[in-house]
């Protein structure tokens, strides 16, 4: 089998060669003359490779067991991001077992775009569920009600992204070398080591954003980029495009749910149907009137839902009557007001 020309290795690590170029590519490095001009390209750029790598970096280079298609994804990121695009790439593929690069090849057979995205996992809670998980890094998740979470099946070099719809708490584990990156529905959350709250519901006009601890950066699709600190709340309006930030004594009141307690704080009704219907996955209706001027502020440990909607009829002119049956919570009018 006829060497490549070092043009097409280039191009194909840049993604820029055909498909054909591409499997003859992966071919001819799955031969033993391919395996010696890796291991030869190893042996000459080895003290080069040592000198870029800052100490506390080496374990982004062990050779970890992981898919083929994510171990290319890696090594083009890697070359994008840094000089010593060739240097780097030899060392992901040294590091990559030989059956690693067999699969490659097989894998080629039936994928056009050689270095296409990551794998990802979705993972969704449905309405009156709640969930809590751990990433490979250590980071945690609580997960809210109705909420979606994607991410990779195994985390970047150089980044640890993952999207969300809904709401969910992180506690990310730190590591400078490696932020970690929450892609909202327009804004992201870019991040090193902290403990945050998101709310970002796509049926929602804002985006909330509430910081316990550490330090975060929210950047926009214009470029803006807006630094949050412990206690600072983001509330970003998605209709007008601008983001206040508030500042909280209590900014854990935010993230209560997370421990099963329920909290509204000056809330309208419809805001307060909206939650308890994610919840507790039941449906409200109103009959009659009810005053357009009324905000609830309620904290609660209960987690029945019949048990909430007492707490509820105590602090308003209002009766809540659940029907077990069909699921319907029915809001009327106290008839002394």
């Amino acid at each position: 089998m006829n060497r490549p020309t070092d043009k097409q290795i280039d191009d194909v690590l840049a993604g820029v060669a055909s498909a054909e170029e591409a499997r003859q590519v992966a071919r001819w490095l799955a031969t033993e003359e391919g395996s010696k001009y890796i291991a030869s390209a190893f042996d000459r750029d080895a003290q080069a490779i040592a000198q870029a790598i800052n100490p506390g970096d080496e374990e982004l280079y062990v050779p970890h067991p992981i898919p083929s298609e994510e171990v290319w994804v890696r090594i083009r990121k890697q070359l994008l991001r840094y000089r010593l695009r060739r240097v780097m790439f030899r060392v992901a593929v040294v590091l990559i077992p030989v059956l690693v690069l067999v699969g490659l090849y097989t894998r080629l057979e039936s994928r056009v775009d050689l270095f296409g995205d990551v794998d990802y996992e979705e993972v969704y809670v449905p309405k009156g569920e709640r969930l809590q998980m751990m990433f490979q890094d250590g980071t945690k998740v609580y997960i809210n009600s109705d909420t979606r979470l994607r991410y990779p099946k195994k985390f970047g070099l150089d980044s640890r992204n993952v999207e969300l719809s809904g709401e969910a708490y992180f506690v990310v584990a730190k590591n400078k070398k490696r932020p970690f990156v929450v892609q909202l529905d327009g804004p992201s959350i870019h991040v090193v080591g902290t403990s945050f709250n998101v709310q970002d519901y796509p049926e929602d006009d804002k985006i909330t954003v509430s910081l316990d601890e550490g330090k975060i950066n929210m950047h926009f699709v214009s470029d803006k980029e807006i630094p949050l600190s412990a206690g600072q709340q983001a509330v970003y309006d998605r209709k007008h495009d601008t983001c206040q930030v508030l500042s909280s004594s209590n900014i854990q009141y935010f993230s209560l749910w997370k421990q099963n307690i329920i909290s509204f704080k000056d809330l309208s009704l419809s805001e307060v149907i909206v939650k308890l219907q994610r919840w507790y996955n039941v449906e409200f209706k109103v009959e009659g009137k009810i005053p357009d001027d009324l905000l609830i502020t309620l904290t609660s440990n209960q987690t029945i839902l019949e048990n909430v909607l007492r707490d509820l009829e105590k602090i308003t002119p209002l009766t809540f009557d659940y029907d077990v049956k069909s699921k319907i919570v029915w809001i009327r009018r106290k008839s002394r007001f």
